[in-house]
């Protein structure tokens, strides 16, 4: 009861921390809201590859929208969810959603306030299964829901035409409610001093950074530090209204945990980037820094009816950093909404230290009258720079849906997900889902959906077999 009281407490200041501001300053609110209920049946609710056991649950889940501005003074954009789930067993549970952003023009044109909050749920070790679904991560005892939020107030000034100035300071704190997962908060001090509009052809840029990050371990009781520190100089050449070239150099100087000898030293990178065309933009890059090159490729092409991105990176970022700029409300590649709630966590390793993350991500889609096809995909190394016992995270997903008449939608889709570490463990999960939807009505929609997953794991009693069906009604106020 304790620790139920905690989260609900969490994440009330979670939204507190941006509703307040907005209304006390508030002008005019644009206000959305829903309710969605759905009632779940899955013959292996406890994903046990011997031991399965049906359920069905029942998952209410309400849903609020604010976005607004006051008097050109502050803007502020709140989304928020609840899901509840009332199982048949009585493992009851609750899964908590926020994304919450608001900016104040506190003096004019030159102090501003930002706030941002976020409430989702992560892996606490992402090589043990969660299932797929809101419900199965509310009940998994591998699951945490991560709570935090960040308050920066900042400083812009200007040199007549020469230069614009920033200095900006944040803090900001993430909490955990499983106690594997570290507490920790963060304090940054940036300064960017970039070239004005007298720069037109050639422009130029000065940036410093500092930032110290606190995290508690909470099973030996102590505090990890780390601490970053850089200094950069930036030139940028437009060579023409389709390519433009850039560099930098700089040093930055480290304390945190790693197996590298150096963790300071010089930076430096240079690129292009080329815009052919209004529907095309292509940006490549390629440095070096304490470890090892930092090569970067990024790619979006957009037509009317088609969009394709594929991007390479290779940086240096920590769990903390991963867990929170996990999407919870995400978008479609056409900017249309995905229901809250139902994403993946993401798959970070649970490692409160530096880590040098290489990714290559992929999303290719394509929206006929009827029919909309997508095909992305993610490969992920990790690499833990206090020990570097590298992991492999690898997933790719096809989806299609299809208006089949002009009230009745059908949609299937292919998951693929594939794990490795430095111990030879693989684990792999492939997933079918397919469905039908329906409004009734202007403001409420039906909708009936199967899901099979199957799970092959090295963990013992970590593979599984499971068959789900969902019927969920939705209504919009």
């Amino acid at each position: 009861m304790h620790k139920h009281w905690n989260e609900v407490i969490r994440y009330f200041v979670a939204v507190s921390l941006v509703a307040l501001p907005c209304t006390a300053l508030a002008g005019q609110w644009r206000v959305s809201s829903g309710v969605g209920v759905s009632e779940r049946y899955s013959d292996n609710d406890n994903l046990s590859a011997t031991d399965k056991k049906d359920k069905f649950v029942t998952v209410v889940s309400p849903e609020i929208s604010l976005s607004g501005s006051g008097g050109g003074r502050i803007n502020y954009d709140v989304l928020s969810s609840i899901a509840h789930h009332e199982s048949s067993d009585g493992n009851d549970s609750t899964n908590p959603a926020l994304n919450g952003n608001a900016n104040a023009e506190l003096v004019d044109q030159i102090l501003f306030f930002d706030v941002s909050s976020t409430v989702n749920q992560n892996r606490v070790d992402p090589f043990r299964s969660t299932g797929d679904d809101a419900v199965s991560r509310a009940q998994s005892d591998n699951v945490t829901t991560t709570y935090s939020y960040t308050l920066s107030p900042y400083l812009v000034g200007r040199i007549n035409s020469f230069a614009d100035i920033e200095l900006r300071y944040s803090y900001d704190e993430q909490w955990n409610s499983d106690s594997e997962v570290s507490d920790s908060s963060r304090q940054a001090v940036s300064f960017n001093l970039n070239s004005g509009r007298d720069f037109a052809i050639f422009d130029w840029g000065l940036v410093g950074n500092y930032s110290k990050t606190d995290a508690d371990d909470s099973d030996s009781g102590q505090s990890n530090d780390d601490e970053l520190k850089s200094a950069d100089l930036r030139l940028g050449y437009r060579v023409s209204r389709k390519l433009r070239l850039r560099g930098s150099v700089g040093r930055e100087w480290n304390d945190f945990d790693s197996v590298h000898s150096d963790i300071d030293g010089k930076r430096w990178d240079f690129g292009a980037t080329w815009t052919p065309n209004k529907r095309t933009t292509v940006d490549i890059g390629y440095g070096e820094r304490f470890f090892g090159d930092t090569p970067t490729v990024d790619i979006s092409y957009r037509r009317k009816k088609s969009v394709f991105t594929a991007s390479y990176t290779k940086e240096l970022t920590d769990a903390r950093t991963l867990r929170r700029e996990q999407g919870i409300f995400d978008e479609d590649p056409f900017g249309n909404p995905i229901d809250p709630v139902t994403g993946d966590p993401v798959f970070v390793y649970p490692d409160e230290g530096q880590i040098v993350d290489e990714r290559i991500s992929f999303s290719w889609s394509r929206q006929g009258k009827r029919t909309t096809l997508t095909w992305s995909g993610d490969h992920s190394v990790q690499e833990p720079q206090s020990s570097r016992e590298e992991v492999v995270f690898i997933s790719s997903s096809l989806e299609l849906t299809r208006r089949l008449t002009s009230k009745l939608s059908f949609d299937t889709s292919v998951d693929w997900e594939n794990q490795e570490n430095e111990l030879d463990e693989e684990f792999e999960t492939w997933r079918f889902n397919m469905g039908l939807s329906r409004p009734i009505g202007s403001k409420s929609n039906v909708s009936l959906q199967y899901t099979y997953t199957d799970r092959d794991s090295d963990l013992p009693d970590d593979g599984y077999e499971e068959n789900r069906v969902v019927l969920n009604y939705r209504i919009n106020f």
